[in-house]
């Protein structure tokens, strides 16, 4: 394969890596929005539950109250937890675009250092044959 292929194939698993690294960075900020959620629930848990009182006739109100805080809660962690799965399985992507992108460039340069070695060759061979040339004319 020439050298523009190998740059065009690891531009194009750079590129793929950058997507997913967009990903990861949208994944991570709803990760981060959930978790924020979940602790402002915690919060507004723990704030209604020290206004209040154990007499308080607004028990029955408070018992719905809690389990719907609750009930959101669960739902923010399996969010939290399928985001973290995503965010796995990106990183994962990603890791193989990085091997691949650098497999190429590898490749690319290997085959720059082979094509100036080959040069050098020429050039050296070019020089040996006017070396010769010259020493012939000398005798």
């Amino acid at each position: 394969m020439n050298i523009r292929g190998f740059a065009a194939l690891a531009r194009m698993h750079r590129f793929r890596m950058d997507q997913h690294r967009r990903k990861a960075v949208e994944i991570e900020g709803m990760r981060a929005k959930f978790l924020g959620q979940d602790a402002t629930l915690e919060q507004e848990l723990a704030r209604e539950t020290s206004a209040l009182s154990r007499a308080d006739l607004a028990m029955t109100n408070f018992a719905i109250f809690a389990k719907h805080i609750e009930t959101r809660r669960a739902t923010l962690a399996e969010s939290i937890a399928d985001a973290t799965r995503a965010l796995g399985r990106i990183n994962e992507h990603m890791a193989i675009e990085y091997r691949e992108a650098k497999k190429f460039e590898l490749a690319l340069e290997r085959e720059g250092k082979r094509q100036k070695q080959l040069a050098a060759k020429v050039e050296q061979d070019q020089l040996d044959e006017i070396g010769l040339t010259y020493s012939r004319r000398a005798f």
